[in-house]
């Protein structure tokens, strides 16, 4: 957000990672002219909910939906297989 407001506009290319409590505690008007914006709630009630309240903010975004319960959840998983992944190759360099 920084950058953005020293330009005053959004760099080329960039990834921006944002966490909220809130969906009303976005920065509407700096996101609405990213044109490729992705967001990310868990799958309960409230995460859809909030996922609704975005969509209707930031018509462009795009929900990323978690395969587990919730995106810790989804991580926690992931680490446990890129582990199991490691091991198997290094039984294999055995």
């Amino acid at each position: 957000m920084l950058e953005y407001q020293l330009r005053g506009d959004v760099p080329p290319n960039r990834t921006l990672y944002m966490a909220l409590d809130n969906p009303k505690s976005l920065p509407v008007e700096q996101l609405q002219h990213i044109p490729n914006l992705q967001v990310a709630f868990d799958s309960d009630d409230e995460g859809n909910a909030a996922a609704r309240v975005v969509k209707e903010l930031l018509p462009q975004s795009k929900r990323l939906k978690c395969k587990a319960d919730d995106w810790n959840q989804q991580l926690i998983d992931y680490l446990k297989q890129k582990k199991q992944q490691l091991r198997q190759e290094q039984d294999l360099s055995l």
